[in-house]
């Protein structure tokens, strides 16, 4: 073993002793520490036992100095440790004992029950217990009371050294189903860290989710996250990044800064079904299918994409009690139910595009996607043409899901067989003809 890295555990009796000795010799431990090029206060921690072994190299200059002899060290070595190790011992008791301390103080965060009352969410019972946790480091939150909201400052250390920052935290949250749709567009789209908010490009969400976090005291940012070499659209922001990655695309994401309101969404969504057997699924799940919901007009059905397992547990647990799930396809949970999410999801969405395709497929009302126009206009212009026919003239696999859909709702209308093709004063309409 390296001298550099060699440590000798000596019997405490020797220790203590030979450590009073050099203090007398010197008449104290300031003036030892001058001498011997340590410091004052490692002499007194040697001689009072704090330190339980002592470097090699100071043992062998205490030797050379005549302040020990090599006989006495042999006699009371008790054991020759490696530094390193003792390193990662004293660092894996020190991680225990800080996770023994989070562990404990995560413990005694309430329950949401117990911070609900007159149908709004408490804050302050759940902050008086998480402030010791977000205090843990360096860090020390002072809160002031601002009368319908919390004022939070703490200190952070930046490129510029320490500065203050200051944070709103609402007093009461109310819960009622804009709270539990904003719960459901959060967990499907937030933003990441500390950042409180999502991101999306849908400007119905944006406009949403702006109103809700002012309504909250909160101050709102902006920030463009875009693939290298794509034209920037049409949107307000306040920071733009620039992304190195294969998939090429752009989203905006509107947030406040602000950790300790990320962790209490983060408690809440913890709880999850506790809110989903209380309050209203329908809002969160229409909060949910506004972030990450797919309508498929082919084959009429409504997905929710998702890769948590514990979140699909709970998604697929709580759809099947609303009579909204049908499977979990690897990627995404299914439903065919399309009447019963149109009556009850739908009236609590945001996103006009989403609504507009499920008026489509429930009702064939509104301004259909440019792939069955296309086929509209197709049939408009070669009128009496079967699936085939339209299939080679579109130089498509096939439009069999598009003819569907149209001649279901009245668009087009079929006769013979093979079926030809004829488009209908509705959908002259549509194309605004």
């Amino acid at each position: 073993m390296k001298e550099a890295y060699l440590l000798i555990k000596l019997n405490p009796v020797f220790q203590k002793r030979l450590f009073e000795n050099i203090i007398k010799i010197y008449g104290s431990s300031l003036k030892a520490s001058k001498i011997l090029i340590i410091p004052a206060s490692s002499i007194r921690a040697c001689k009072s036992l704090y330190f339980k072994s002592l470097s090699f190299n100071l043992i062998k200059k205490l030797i050379e100095m005549n302040l020990t002899t090599s006989a006495e060290v042999k006699k009371n070595t008790l054991a020759r440790l490696d530094r390193r190790e003792q390193v990662r011992e004293s660092m894996f008791i020190g991680r225990k004992i800080r996770h023994d301390k989070i562990t404990s103080l995560k413990k005694s965060i309430p329950h949401p029950k117990e911070i609900i009352s007159n149908n709004c969410l408490n804050l302050e019972p759940w902050l008086d217990k998480y402030l010791p946790l977000a205090n843990l480091n360096i860090r020390n939150i002072i809160v002031e009371d601002e009368g319908t909201f919390f004022s939070l400052k703490y200190k952070n250390f930046t490129k510029e050294g320490f500065k203050v920052f200051e944070k709103k935290l609402p007093k009461i949250i109310k819960l009622d189903d804009e709270f539990m749709y904003y719960f459901g567009l959060w967990c499907g789209d937030r933003s990441g860290g500390k950042r409180f908010g999502i991101a999306n490009q849908n400007q119905d969400l944006i406009k949403f989710t702006e109103k809700f976090l002012i309504k909250h005291y909160q101050k709102v940012e902006k920030a463009l996250y875009i693939t290298k070499g794509l034209d920037i659209p049409n949107v307000s922001y306040d920071k733009i990044f620039f992304l190195n990655h294969d998939a090429k695309g752009w989203a905006l994401s509107i947030y406040s800064i602000n950790g300790v309101l990320s962790s209490f969404f983060y408690y809440l969504q913890s709880y999850l079904e506790f809110f989903l057997q209380k309050y209203n699924p329908h809002a969160f799940f229409a909060g949910l299918f506004d972030a990450e919901g797919n309508v498929s007009l082919h084959n009429k059905s409504l997905r929710f994409a998702c890769q948590n397992k514990k979140l699909i547990n709970t998604y697929s647990k709580y759809l099947k009690k609303i009579d909204l799930y049908e499977r979990y396809d690897g990627g995404c949970l299914i439903t065919y139910n399309c009447s019963i999410f149109y009556d009850n999801i739908m009236p609590l969405m945001k996103h006009k595009e989403k609504i507009n395709l499920l008026n489509i497929m429930v009702k064939g009302k509104g301004k259909l996607p440019q792939d069955y126009l296309s086929v509209l206009n197709y049939i408009r212009k070669n009128p009496n043409r079967t699936n085939n026919d339209i299939s080679k003239g579109l130089k498509k696999n096939k439009v069999y899901p598009e003819l569907k859909l149209l001649s279901d709702f009245s668009f087009i209308s079929r006769k013979g067989y093979p079926n030809l093709f004829e488009i209908t004063e509705k959908g002259l309409s549509s194309l605004g003809a």
